[in-house]
């Protein structure tokens, strides 16, 4: 189990740094100036020639990496240049938006997708099937931001249910989980259809085993097989696709963000984007990486618990 943990570990580190060297050159590869964007238009070739030396950005990009990864071992991921605030500061300040919404969107994926796809496995070939996986498929169809602005027609303006745009921190958690709801629907059920497609598919492989046909056989309670028996052998794939989907609300966390004018670590990354502030998207891309790898890796070290033939793979 031990050099299970220990593998790993060690591809958490290496996908991380993965990512964020690539996010380092990417974000370099963009045409725009972060000194020209902080002085302006008028800004004279001394002053940012000086801005550009103070920022590191006169020398090779080898150089600016190896002195990133330098100061990113020691905890620090520069400055903002838009804000002159600490980056890796102001992404930890702007993470508890972002991951309340995509967790609140995964949560509401796995209690629709699972249930859903478990009852499309069971009525297999029903109406019940066929509606399911036409909701699903839908649901894989649309884009989360179209989706979105439809919620906000059909539920915020015509029917006054949900607010459409902020979030209300400082009115207290009622007002926030109010202001919560409506945006983690909207990614929990794009969501969900790929959670319920691949909880039906893992689930009717299992049903279809010679040994669930002996315990049916055997009259063991259909509920039974299904919960005790089926699902628990299912959980290993259905587990593997809340790990993707979870990277997946992640990334479409900041499409909601945009399109409810929530406060994030994606609108801030946007803003940083489009100010070029390297530090502050490095930053960004360095917490979004680790979240989702490091979730990952509980995942597969679950999986070990759960069938001990994968420690030994």
């Amino acid at each position: 189990m031990l050099g299970y943990l220990g593998r790993c570990l060690a591809h958490l580190m290496v996908t991380v740094a993965g990512i964020v060297t690539v996010a380092f050159f990417l974000m370099r590869a963009i045409p725009g100036d972060p000194a020209q964007y902080m002085l302006g238009d008028y800004a004279t070739q001394e002053s940012l020639a000086a801005l550009r030396a103070q920022l590191g950005l006169d020398r090779s990009l080898v150089e600016q990496y190896l002195l990133f990864v330098a100061r990113a071992v020691q905890g620090d991921l520069g400055t903002s240049v838009a804000t002159g605030q600490a980056a890796l500061t102001e992404i930890i300040d702007s993470l508890p938006a972002s991951l309340a919404l995509a967790f609140s969107g995964l949560f509401v994926a796995v209690a629709l997708g699972v249930p859903s796809g478990i009852a499309a496995a069971v009525r297999q070939g029903t109406w019940l099937d066929v509606a399911i996986m036409l909701v699903a498929l839908g649901g894989i169809s649309f884009p989360v931001f179209w989706l979105g602005l439809a919620a906000i027609l059909l539920f915020s303006h015509k029917l006054g249910i949900f607010p459409a745009l902020g979030s209300s921190s400082d009115a207290g958690w009622l007002t926030s989980l109010h202001h919560l709801a409506l945006p983690a629907l909207v990614l929990g059920f794009s969501v969900a259809a790929y959670i319920a497609r691949l909880t039906r598919s893992a689930m009717l492989e299992v049903l279809n085993q010679d040994y669930v046909r002996v315990a049916r056989a055997m009259g063991i309670p259909d509920r039974r097989v299904v919960y005790r028996l089926a699902l628990r052998n299912a959980l290993v794939p259905i587990l593997a696709v809340i790990g993707v989907t979870f990277a997946w609300s992640l990334g479409n966390a900041i499409l909601i963000e945009a399109v409810f004018s929530r406060p994030g670590v994606g609108s801030t990354m946007l803003k940083a984007i489009l100010a070029r502030d390297y530090q502050l998207v490095q930053a960004g891309v360095l917490a979004l990486a680790t979240g989702v790898v490091l979730t990952n890796t509980l995942l597969d070290i679950l999986y070990g618990v759960i069938d001990p033939r994968l420690r030994a793979a």
